[in-house]
C-alpha cells in the first residue's frame, strides 16, 4: 500500500494496478494453459508410442506364438513320444518316419525362417532340422546340448525361460544370435522325460518387426528380455551394459493393463518417458522413449502461440486502460482545475463538466455548491450593508432638529399657558432623553436601560398630547431587565402607537409593555417576548404584514429613520431569522406588537446616570 501511494495521483495508480493485475492473469492464464498443454500432449505422445508399440508387439507375438506351437507339437506329438521312448539308430524306419513328421509340421509353421535350428534329442541319438544349410552342423547335439551353461536351468523351468538373453550360436564359429528354447519331452504312456526339445530362435524375429517400425531419430526403441536390455539401432540389437533408473509412474494404460509407462533417469542423468509393450514372453518388453525434438517442437509452437495470445490480452488491456483512464481521468482533471479556479474565486458556472454519468453529478453538485457560495457571499454582502446603513441612520438620527424643535415648542407653549408648572419635569426628561441618545454606538444595552429611555420618550410625549396617554409597563421577572436588547427596539414601537394607533382615534389612548419569559415548544429553549399593546384604530391584516416590510415609514419625529421594519431586519441580522417583530390587530380595538429575543443576553448597566433618578421596575410602572 505505500508504493502504491507513492505513485501520487489516481492515473498512475490505475495504470499500476491495470497492468498488474493484466501481467498477474496472464502469468496464470499462461502457466496453466502451458501445464495444461504438456500433459495432454505428453499424453498423446505417450498414446500414440503405445499404439504404434501394440502393433509391433502384436507382430513379435504372433511369431512367438509360431515357436510356442512348434514347441508343443514335438512335445505332444504321439510320433516323437515313441521316438524318445525307443531311441532308434539314426536311418531306421522310426526316426525317418518321425523326422518326417517334423519336418512337415515345421515347413507349415509361418514363422520356420526365425527358427533356424530344431533338434529332438535323446541320451544318445538327435533329429535336427535347419532353415540353411549355414545353420546345418556336424556336432553331436546329444553329446554338447546337455553341456551347455543354461541347459538345467532352462530345462527344468515350469515355462518358457528367456532370462539369459541373446547368445551367439553354440554350434558355429559365426556370430548370429539366437534365443535358446528347451523343453522337456516325456514318454507316450508316462510323465517320466526321455527326451527333450531344443529350438534357437532367431534375433531375425524382432529386428524384421522393428525394421518397418517408424520413429524419430532421438526416439529409442528397446527389447528388453528379463535381466537383459537391448538397443535396436541400424537394423540391429545392441546389449546395453548401463540401465536406468525409474523416477515415477506418469499414466495408466489406455490399450492394455500390462502396458508400462515410466519416468526415467539413464546413466548420463538424462530424462526421458519410458512406454513398455510387454510380449507374449515372460519378462519380456518391446520399449520406446518418448521423442524429446517432437516434444520440444510441439511445446514450442505452443509457446509461440501463448505468446501470441499474451500480446493480444495485454495489448487489448492497455487498449481498456487508455479508455477508462480517458473516460476517469479527463472528467477528474476537469473537476481538479474547476476546484482550483473556485478557490482562486472564480464561482461562474461551468456546464461543460455535467456529463451524463455519475461524474457528471459530481460536476453538478460542484456547480450548485459554486451557485450557493455566490449568492450566500452575496446575501451576506447585503446583510451587511443594510446593517451598517441602519447604524448610520440610527446615528443620524441622534440629533433630529424637527424634534428639537417640536420639544422646545411644547415647553414654550407649557410656560405660556401654565406657567412653571410641568416645565421642570419636561425639561429633565428631555435632558436625560438627550443623554440617552448621545451615549454612543453600543448596540446591545440592557432591557433595563432601553425601558428608562422609552419612560423619559413618553413624559415629553404625553405632555405633548395634554395628558391624554396612559402608559403601563410590566414585567415579570426581575432577571429580565437585565437581559440584553438592541439600543432603539421599544421606541419605534410606541412611536407607532402613538401616531398610527391612538391619534387617529381623537381621544385618550393607553400603551401597555408587558415583558415575560416564553418557552420554545420546538427545542425547548426559552426566550424573552416583549408585548407593545395600544388601544387605537387597529389595521387590516394587509397593513400589519406591511410594516415589517416597508422601510419607509411616515414617522415626523427624529426616530422616522428607524421603522419599524428596519427594527425587525436589525433584530434578525443581531439574533438570527427566528427571531424579531410579529404584529396581532384587530380594527378599531387594538394592535400588538410582539418582540421575541434570545434569553441570557446579558449587559451590564451603565453606571453614568447624569442627575438620573434610577427607578426601581418591581412589577409595574405607570406614568
Amino acid at each position: 500500500m505505500k508504493r502504491l501511494r507513492s505513485f501520487g495521483n489516481i492515473q498512475k495508480r490505475i495504470l499500476f494496478v491495470t497492468l498488474s493485475c493484466i501481467l498477474a492473469m496472464c502469468l496464470i492464464i499462461s502457466y496453466t494453459s502451458y501445464y495444461i498443454f504438456q500433459n495432454y500432449l505428453l499424453q498423446n505422445m505417450i498414446q500414440s508410442t503405445e499404439t504404434n508399440l501394440f502393433f509391433v508387439s502384436d507382430t513379435i507375438d504372433s511369431h512367438i506364438g509360431d515357436v510356442y506351437r512348434m514347441a508343443q507339437f514335438c512335445q505332444n506329438n504321439s510320433n516323437i513320444a515313441s521316438y524318445i521312448e525307443h531311441n532308434p539308430n539314426p536311418g531306421s524306419v522310426l526316426a525317418v518316419n518321425t523326422y518326417d513328421r517334423m519336418l512337415e509340421e515345421y515347413n507349415s509353421n509361418a514363422s520356420k525362417l526365425y527358427m533356424p535350428r530344431v533338434a529332438v534329442i535323446t541320451n544318445e541319438h538327435f533329429l535336427q532340422i535347419c532353415t540353411n544349410s549355414t545353420y546345418s552342423t556336424t556336432a553331436d547335439l546329444a553329446e554338447k546340448v546337455p553341456k551347455l551353461p543354461y541347459f538345467e536351468a532352462l530345462l527344468s523351468d515350469s515355462e518358457y525361460n528367456f532370462s539369459y538373453g541373446f547368445i551367439p550360436d553354440p554350434f558355429l564359429r559365426s556370430s548370429r544370435l539366437v534365443l535358446p528354447v528347451i523343453r522337456p519331452i516325456t514318454y507316450k504312456f508316462n510323465a517320466v522325460q526321455g527326451g527333450y526339445l531344443f529350438i534357437e530362435v532367431s534375433a531375425d524375429l524382432f529386428t524384421d518387426a522393428l525394421k518397418n517400425y517408424s520413429h524419430t531419430d532421438d526416439s529409442c526403441i528397446y527389447l528388453t528380455l528379463c535381466n537383459h536390455s537391448y538397443l535396436f539401432k541400424d537394423g540391429c540389437l545392441t546389449e546395453l551394459s548401463g540401465s536406468y533408473e525409474i523416477t515415477g509412474d506418469l499414466t495408466a494404460s489406455a490399450l492394455t493393463p500390462d502396458t508400462l509407462i515410466h519416468q526415467v533417469k539413464t546413466d548420463d542423468g538424462a530424462q526421458s518417458v519410458i512406454i513398455s509393450s510387454p510380449l507374449n514372453m515372460p519378462g519380456c518388453y518391446i520399449s520406446q522413449s518418448v521423442s524429446a525434438s517432437e516434444l520440444s517442437g510441439q511445446r514450442m509452437l505452443f509457446m509461440k502461440m501463448i505468446g501470441a495470445t499474451l500480446v493480444g490480452i495485454m495489448a487489448i488491456g492497455v487498449l481498456l486502460m487508455l479508455i477508462m483512464n480517458r473516460m476517469i481521468h479527463t472528467p477528474l482533471s476537469r473537476l481538479r482545475d474547476k476546484i482550483q479556479r473556485i478557490s482562486e474565486g472564480d464561482f461562474s458556472r461551468e456546464p461543460a463538466i455535467e456529463w451524463n454519468h455519475e461524474l457528471g453529478e459530481i460536476g453538478r453538485g460542484i456547480n450548485n455548491l459554486s451557485e450557493s457560495v455566490t449568492l450566500l457571499m452575496e446575501k451576506r454582502i447585503e446583510d451587511e450593508k443594510q446593517k451598517r446603513d441602519l447604524e448610520y441612520r440610527m446615528l443620524q438620527s441622534q440629533i433630529n432638529p424637527h424634534f428639537i424643535y417640536n420639544t422646545l415648542n411644547s415647553i414654550k407653549w407649557m410656560a405660556t399657558i401654565q406657567g412653571a408648572n410641568g416645565i421642570s419635569e419636561m425639561t429633565t426628561a428631555l435632558a436625560r432623553l438627550l443623554k440617552s441618545i448621545s451615549k454612543g454606538t453600543l448596540l446591545l444595552i440592557p432591557l433595563r436601560e432601553e425601558l428608562s429611555f422609552l419612560e423619559d420618550y413618553f413624559t415629553i410625549q404625553n405632555y405633548r398630547y395634554g395628558g391624554t396617554l396612559t402608559f403601563l409597563i410590566q414585567v415579570d421577572e426581575p432577571s429580565l431587565y437585565d437581559n440584553g436588547i438592541l439600543r432603539f427596539t421599544l421606541q419605534p414601537l410606541v412611536e407607532n402607537s402613538i401616531f398610527h394607533g391612538i391619534e387617529p382615534k381623537g381621544g385618550t389612548g393607553h400603551i401597555t409593555i408587558h415583558v415575560y419569559y416564553e418557552t420554545n415548544t420546538a427545542d425547548s429553549r426559552r426566550n424573552v417576548r416583549i408585548d407593545v399593546t395600544d388601544d387605537g384604530v387597529g389595521m387590516s391584516p394587509q397593513k400589519a404584514a406591511q410594516i415589517l416590510t416597508d422601510s419607509h415609514d411616515s414617522s415626523a419625529d427624529f426616530f422616522r429613520e428607524i421603522g419599524v421594519s428596519n427594527v425587525h431586519k436589525r433584530l434578525q441580522y443581531e439574533f438570527g431569522e427566528s427571531y424579531g417583530i410579529s404584529v396581532q390587530s384587530k380594527e378599531g380595538v387594538f394592535t400588538t406588537m410582539s418582540i421575541l429575543i434570545p434569553e441570557n443576553q446579558s449587559i451590564p448597566a451603565s453606571t453614568e446616570k447624569s442627575g438620573q433618578k434610577e427607578t426601581d421596575y418591581d412589577k409595574s410602572t405607570h406614568c
